[in-house]
């Protein structure tokens, strides 16, 4: 299978991350250092205020991690192989830019956990999900497990592990899994619309939500309120909320910092 590669498009203040890897976009941990990499150059930069990974072609969003790779690791570099992993989703999920997920065709194992740890998820209606880790000796990995129980519930989450089975976009919608299903010709259209949507907003006070919200979860009731409280200071004190409420008496557009 070729090394693949993580392509990058710009669409004003928005980015759409490619994976690049045919047939299916398995998630070699070239790939994975790859993508690690590239976010991490976009979250320096100010101009980019949303962010969208997707997968290329209409195969997969990403079939999961490279099977023929890890099938010929000794133990060491296989737990080595994990921990890149975990560090990749973390990562995703704690980037200081929003990101959505574009899900296109096959979206299984390790590909679910790099969905599940952005921020949204707008999938084609011939997107798969599904974690087959079970059928091969292996649990989640990445937080997956985790991750899943938050968006579709302990039941449904172990439904989905114990059985290994794969379900559609439709039923994915259902249970909470995905924001939105859309054609499958149009997903990274409208995953891009929604990116432009939020980059319209004040990057300071998405930001500060998104942090907020990641770190609520992280963190006992009475921290998270806490929390919420410092990251809604940042805001104010940035001065977006005077520009925001100045724009919207004055019907303009608002002139955001970053």
């Amino acid at each position: 299978m070729a090394a693949g590669s993580v392509d990058v498009a710009r669409d004003g203040h928005a980015v759409v991350v490619t994976l690049n890897r045919p047939p299916v976009n398995a998630l070699s941990t070239a790939l994975m250092a790859q993508l690690g990499q590239t976010l991490r150059d976009l979250t320096a930069e100010e101009r980019v205020r949303a962010i969208v990974i997707t997968g290329a072609g209409t195969k997969a969003f990403s079939a999961g991690g490279d099977i023929d790779e890890f099938a010929n690791m000794d133990k060491p570099a296989l737990l080595a192989a994990i921990q890149s992993g975990q560090r990749l989703v973390w990562d995703i999920e704690h980037l200081d830019k929003p990101t959505i997920a574009a899900v296109n065709g096959a979206c299984l194992g390790g590909g679910n956990g790099i969905a599940m740890a952005c921020d949204l998820r707008i999938a084609g209606e011939n997107a798969v999900f599904g974690h087959p880790e079970a059928s091969l000796g292996l649990t989640l990995a990445y937080a997956g497990s985790l991750r899943l129980a938050r968006l579709v519930g302990l039941a449904k989450a172990k439904e989905l592990m114990l059985t290994a089975r794969k379900i559609p976009a439709k039923e994915a919608l259902e249970w909470g899994l995905v924001n939105e299903v859309v054609p499958a010709a149009r997903v990274r259209e409208r995953a891009l619309a929604v990116a432009n949507e939020i980059a319209a907003n004040s990057p300071v006070a998405v930001r500060a939500a998104k942090k907020a919200l990641t770190e609520s979860l992280e963190k006992h009731y009475t921290n998270s309120i806490v929390a919420e409280a410092r990251w809604l200071a940042q805001v104010v004190d940035a001065g977006e909320l005077q520009e925001g409420l100045r724009a919207y008496l004055e019907k303009r557009q608002p002139k955001w910092r970053a």
